[in-house]
């Protein structure tokens, strides 16, 4: 327990203000006995801490002597826990190091280490780490009269002359490189500092797009490299394999491969072999060095496999991240049921009478999953849990009655959402159903006003028992002081951090995780490896089916006259498109969507337009409007994608879905059908390959989620499956989760090997790993300190 006394401080003048032991989850006495026992001192901590085991049976005024005799100790003591201050850092460069900044290394001015901070490269670490989004083969140097134009090419030569012609723009530079076989033409526009670089009678090689034009060969897309001496090998893979990397404005290819090149040269020699030498031979993996240098310069590998991220070095590197990111998601979860807490109620009377007032039953994956969650916090053991269900499968009643538990157990329950709109939506719906069962309820959302400040008075009082918010639940001004679970929806949409800082409200509260977002329970389980997971895999009985139809593009009118129909007949219709500006021709764009249905094929209804771009306040002024059918057809990008429920929308046209990720897809689909009448769903898809039309059947086939993630995965992968990146997973140096999706899987059950026969990895030859996981994935793996 290696709070610091700061933390401890603001906890013991949190209880004075209390008195009630419920200012740290699992009892102030039990923390503050444990913490002062930590310190493994003599005399006053001891017996302070010794008068804490009967905390409870104090009067109000022993109980303040007691907390204040405790802070006295704590101001007077400087080394309970102090972090020791930071020497005043020196701006002459020291010895370049891992963590050295990148303003050290050689050839790093302050303008540009401002441009690799953008790159996120702040020290020599992160350059070294820094590796090739991808590769170009130069290909084998070949004779100039064997140029073909074609593709990227390589001839090696002799300047043989420059010269200068006059255009209108000024002089253009051209120099010619000749071989036995030719002359090339290298023609330099706006460079002429070229002609200091490439002076007659230098050896060179030349990479670039040729192209054959008024009887000769000629460049004006090219890289030169001198050749040093006659016994060169210009032929090799060295050469002829280049990284590229990825770049920001004012920062070259040349000039970042020559920054790596001296961060390595310093740094490299600086790495430590993480893996077990078992494992390594196990899956023939490359020594970790060796592994860096070579994605840096490709020496061994085939290019066709660095370009597929599969060479050896590529799998080495990739493998050891998973394998760290794995071990400490277990040991996290390990770690979990050390912590003891409070159990929650048995039986909740809350919960009954919710369940009393509802006009319809719980399907069976509801109660499953509900008593799965009760089991974890009737246990006295933290309850981390990911709760995964299909849109519409009743999610968000299980968190409802999950919260009610623990409510009825005197704590407060933090329920945070995505988006204003759903946070609203949340609150309308549930505000009066719990009021009448005497649950306070607040709704917390982002800006400043009285009602926001009165609220915050009235959480810090404990005078509401669940808070109903945004982001805003994360800011240092949001004070919880019996906070016992923490509800994050849509949990993708929120970072590892993110949810870490709402956890830090409370010491060690429950946590429940949901996703509408179908993800194969195989990679659930891989990816959320300190979680336990629920899935609520069936919907409430009644739901009418969302009935799915696709058109092609020539179609359209077929597709809008349905959306017609279903207007007259009182309902609502959204419209959606994948992009706010045209990219390609045959993109269709919702401003464009926009006005030819607000002058043409819809003008005799009221049509709005929503997307990304617009003022928050502005989008949800037109969702109240919809939501309150002032609006016939909402015209959006994929903004509506989560949160938004409509019951009286139950048509929706998706623009060029062929763009749209299956995810995604299902999820807008989600959408409609909510009320009691059946959906439609118009697909209008431009479907001219295989995989496209095979998408497209896909939807038309099921509406299980779960059955279109896995039968997505089969086709086209988990990387290209999500679209979007999930924004809770960390992020690793090269590895992709969802990309790398097999790799990931077998870290994962050597994960499961290595914590088998050491569960907290305490032997020697384990250690470098261990310290390896903490300094890597530490910050994302926090157990919920408040600091």
């Amino acid at each position: 327990m290696g709070y610091d006394k700061q933390f401890v401080l603001k906890i013991i003048d949190r209880e004075k203000k209390r008195l009630d032991n419920l200012t740290v989850f699992g009892g102030f006495d039990r923390f503050m006995r444990e913490w002062l026992l930590n310190q493994n001192r003599d005399g006053e901590s001891e017996k302070l801490a010794s008068s804490l085991g009967y905390y409870q049976d104090l009067g109000k005024k022993e109980k303040v002597e007691l907390l204040e005799k405790i802070e006295k100790l704590i101001q007077a003591d400087n080394s309970l826990f102090t972090p020791p201050a930071k020497p005043a850092q020196k701006e002459s460069p020291p010895k370049v190091r891992l963590d050295t900044p990148v303003r050290f290394v050689k050839g790093v001015g302050p303008v540009l280490e401002k441009k690799l901070n953008r790159l996120n490269l702040r020290t020599v670490e992160d350059l070294i780490f820094f590796f090739p989004r991808t590769y170009q083969d130069r290909g084998p140097v070949k004779p100039i009269s064997q140029l073909r134009g074609k593709e990227i090419e390589t001839i090696k030569g002799v300047v043989s002359f420059q010269k200068r012609i006059p255009t209108r723009r000024g002089n253009l530079l051209k120099i010619g490189v000749k071989d036995a076989t030719g002359l090339v033409y290298l023609v330099c526009f706006n460079r002429p500092y070229l002609a200091k670089a490439l002076p007659p009678g230098l050896k060179v090689t030349v990479t670039g797009s040729f192209r054959f034009r008024r009887g000769q060969w000629e460049t004006g897309n090219f890289e030169f490299f001198p050749m040093a001496g006659e016994g060169d090998s210009h032929d090799s893979q060295v050469e002829r394999i280049v990284p590229i990397y990825s770049l920001t404005q004012g920062v070259t290819q040349k000039k970042l491969r020559s920054l790596i090149s001296e961060a390595l040269e310093e740094g490299i020699p600086q790495i430590k072999e993480v893996l077990p030498p078992d494992i390594r031979d196990k899956y023939q993996l490359l020594n970790k060095k060796e592994a860096i240098w070579e994605l840096h310069y490709p020496s061994f590998s085939p290019v066709t496999q660095l370009l597929s991220r599969r060479s050896r070095a590529h799998w080495t590197l990739i493998f050891e991240e998973f394998l760290l990111f794995a071990l400490s998601l277990k040991m996290r979860k390990r770690k979990f049921k050390d912590f003891q807490v409070k159990p929650c109620v048995t039986h909740s009377n809350l919960v009954d009478k919710l369940l009393a007032g509802l006009p319809f039953q719980l399907t069976s994956a509801q109660e499953r999953v509900y008593q799965e969650i009760s089991r974890d916090l009737e246990s006295g053991l933290v309850m981390n849990r990911l709760v995964q269900g299909d849109v519409g499968s009743g999610k968000t009643l299980v968190a409802l009655m999950s919260s009610l538990k623990v409510i009825d157990s005197g704590h407060q329950v933090a329920f945070m959402v995505p988006t204003e709109i759903l946070a609203e939506q949340h609150y309308q719906r549930f505000k009066d159903q719990l009021t009448a069962l005497g649950v306070r309820v607040g709704l917390l959302v982002g800006g400043k006003n009285k009602q926001k400040a009165d609220l915050l008075v009235q959480i810090e009082r404990g005078e509401i028992d669940l808070v109903i918010g945004t982001h805003a639940l994360l800011e240092e001004k949001v004070v919880f002081p019996r906070l016992g679970l923490v509800v994050v929806d849509e949990q993708h949409r929120f970072g590892v951090i993110q949810r870490a800082k709402l956890k830090d409200k409370a010491l060690v509260p429950h946590t429940l995780v949901m996703t509408a977002t179908p993800i194969p329970r195989t990679l659930a389980l891989t990816l959320y490896g300190d979680l336990d997971v629920s899935i609520v895999d069936e919907k409430p009985a009644g739901r009418k089916p969302v009935t799915t139809l696709c058109f092609s593009q020539s179609e359209r009118f077929k597709a809008y006259n349905r959306v017609r129909k279903r207007i007259e007949e009182g309902q609502q219709a959204f419209v959606v498109c994948p992009a706010i500006e045209e990219n390609e021709e045959e993109l269709s764009n919702v401003t464009e969507i926009f006005q030819l249905l607000k002058e043409k094929w819809l003008s005799d209804f009221q049509v709005e337009i929503i997307h990304g771009k617009l003022p928050p306040r502005e989008k949800e002024d037109i969702m109240s409007r919809f939501a309150r059918r002032e609006i016939e057809v909402l015209v959006a990008t994929s903004v509506i994608e989560v949160g938004i429920d409509v019951p009286n929308a139950n048509v929706m046209v998706i623009e060029n879905a062929e763009r749209f990720g299956l995810a995604q897809l299902h999820q807008l689909r989600g959408r409609i059908g909510r009320g009691d009448k059946e959906g439609s769903c118009l697909l209008l898809a431009n479907a001219k390959t295989e995989e496209a039309k095979k998408r497209m059947e896909i939807m038309l086939k099921s509406n299980d989620g779960f059955e279109i993630a896995e039968a997505d995965l089969r086709l086209r992968g988990p990387g290209e499956f999500y679209g979007v990146r999930q924004h809770g997973i960390p992020e690793f140096h090269l590895a992709d989760p969802f990309e790398d999706w097999p790799i990931l899987e077998k870290a994962h059950q050597e994960a499961e090997l290595l914590l088998g026969q050491d569960p907290f990895l305490h032997k020697k030859e384990y250690q470098v790993l261990k310290q390896e996981i903490e300094r890597r994935f530490g910050k994302y793996l926090e157990l919920g300190e408040v600091s």
